[in-house]
């Protein structure tokens, strides 16, 4: 149902700034966003801008069924990469009914991407799409694609790898049966995408490259490991002209991959060498798990001198060639005493090599009073450690150098709780945002009939690099946040659609109150 709405706007702004002069008579028409069974779509070029030409389509058996999140067809990528889809409200996911779809992004000169996902509640999902260029692809990244392929004869296919005169390969087998992550056979003409990542590239690992979720060969469980000996791995993607995406092949396709020979062996503590066997690891994009596959020979490719690994792939996903090491699966909990209450900051931490004093792990932690936080899947590199908090947060800024508190000294895989005093520490002033709907006489404020956000965000002044400053609802009509500093200017922007669209914005604006408040006049909100 579409609503009318007059707001009270300063400079264009949806909302208006308490004591400036607003202008009146804006009216903005909108629909409510979609809340349930949404998919947040993000786009990301992984080396530039987005390219021009790039499209985003659904495909698969329930494609029909999706929607934007305003409920329209009118399927559109933001600027920033930012897309929001939803399957149909009229329709309610279950295990009964599960929805399946897939989202096929594409844009000339890079690997295609085709993402398949099920539904089977009304939960939100999110979904990050990095792109690949063919051409220019990020340091240790070699990116390609085959299109028009099928299972009627044996296959090999050579790809040529950023900076070498090596090139791995990919042989597919005949008569293939190709099944989906429903185990249902799908058939057709595929595409086939490769990205082959080197040691330089492991920012590219899934999960990080930490396995928290891994089993062997045979299935049973093992510890947590990372992978801090890499000597490269590969995404294998493949999909056919439907959308529909393939997990499982009948007759394993076999992967020749170039290994980097000053990648360690810490077996026998020397650098690659032929001969030299190496586990290969694969993980599943669906289910999030790791698995110790097989271990293969070392070879050298004899008219290049390359050193390479040949192996077996069963399952299309990540397919990873190094050495995994144990890791600590919950170390010490942090529990942090302090001033601070439901401040919407996080803090600058320093997890410390007790011995050394050096710093061990970085992050950026809650420290309001009860916060706790454990240290958990971290490599045994060190014996002791203590935590560090600092004055610098996430938005406004202050010095790292200060300490604000430091806890005890305590073993990195020991499962102990401790606590940091930070109560010396002020909390920072706060900032009041609100919205007051104003009703004629007699009247009073239909909720129901609002919009169901406000999204609002800020940036430096010019620098479009834009954060979540407060989100107002239909029934929370205010917020304080800690975000803003007095006395500082900032660029506003906010959206009633979940942040496709930001058609409202105020430029530096100067933070000169402790309260900013915004006035709605529209007796269609009033009962």
């Amino acid at each position: 149902m579409i609503r009318k709405i007059y707001f009270i706007i300063l400079l264009g702004f949806m909302l208006i700034w308490a004591c400036d002069n607003p202008l009146e008579g804006f009216a903005l028409r909108f629909k409510e966003p979609i809340d349930k069974a949404k998919l947040d779509i993000r786009i990301y070029n992984t080396n530039g801008a987005l390219p021009a030409g790039l499209t985003v389509r659904f495909g698969g058996a329930d494609s029909s069924l999706v929607v934007t999140n305003l409920n329209t067809k009118k399927f559109k990528l933001s600027a920033e990469g930012v897309m929001i889809v939803a399957v149909n409200p009229e329709v309610i996911p279950s295990a009964e009914n599960p929805i399946r779809f897939s989202v096929i992004v594409e844009a000339p000169g890079f690997t295609k991407v085709v993402r398949s996902l099920v539904y089977t509640s009304q939960a939100n999902k999110s979904l990050s799409i990095p792109l690949f260029s063919e051409s220019t692809a990020p340091t240790g990244v070699s990116a390609s694609e085959w299109k028009g392929l099928n299972f009627k004869a044996n296959q090999t296919f050579s790809s040529s790898i950023v900076g070498r005169t090596t090139n791995n390969q990919i042989t597919l087998l005949a008569e293939t049966v190709v099944k989906d992550a429903w185990q249902n056979i799908i058939t057709g003409t595929w595409s086939l995408v490769a990205h082959y990542f080197d040691q330089r590239a492991r920012g590219y690992l899934p999960a990080g490259g930490v396995a928290t979720n891994a089993v062997d060969s045979q299935g049973r469980t093992v510890e947590p490991f990372d992978l801090p000996n890499l000597a490269g791995f590969v995404y294998l993607e493949m999909a056919n002209e439907l959308g529909q995406t393939a997990k499982t092949l009948s007759k394993s396709l076999y992967y020749s991959m170039d290994l980097s020979n000053i990648t360690q062996n810490p077996q026998t503590g020397k650098a690659l060498a032929v001969g030299d066997i190496i586990p290969i690891i694969s993980y599943d994009t669906d289910t999030g798990q790791w698995k110790l596959f097989q271990t293969y020979k070392v070879e050298k490719n004899t008219s290049t001198g390359a050193l390479f690994v040949r192996f077996e792939v069963n399952t299309l996903g990540y397919w990873i060639a190094g050495w995994p090491r144990t890791i600590c699966s919950k170390g010490p909990t942090f529990v942090f005493k302090s001033q601070l209450k439901n401040v919407d900051l996080v803090y600058y931490c320093q997890l410390i090599d007790a011995q050394t004093q050096k710093v061990f792990r970085e992050y950026y932690l809650n420290i309001n009073d009860g916060a706790r936080f454990t240290v958990t899947y971290i490599p045994m590199e060190v014996q002791q450690v203590q935590l560090k908090v600092t004055a610098l947060n996430n938005y406004t800024g202050g010095d790292k150098t200060q300490i604000l508190g430091t806890s005890a000294t305590v073993g990195l895989c020991e499962d102990k709780m401790l606590n940091i005093d930070l109560s010396k520490f002020s909390t920072p002033p706060a900032i009041s945002a609100s919205f007051n709907v104003v009703c004629p006489a007699g009247k009073t404020v239909d909720l129901a009939a609002l919009p169901a956000l406000f999204r609002i965000q800020i940036s430096a002044v010019g620098a479009n690099t834009w954060k979540d400053l407060v989100t107002l609802t239909r029934t929370s009509t205010s917020a304080s946040t800690y975000r803003l500093l007095k006395n500082v200017r900032y660029d506003f922007r906010a959206s009633t659609d979940g942040g496709v669209t930001w058609p409202y914005k105020e430029n530096s604006k100067l933070i000169d109150q402790s309260t900013i408040s915004y006035k709605i006049e529209d007796k269609s909100f009033c009962k």
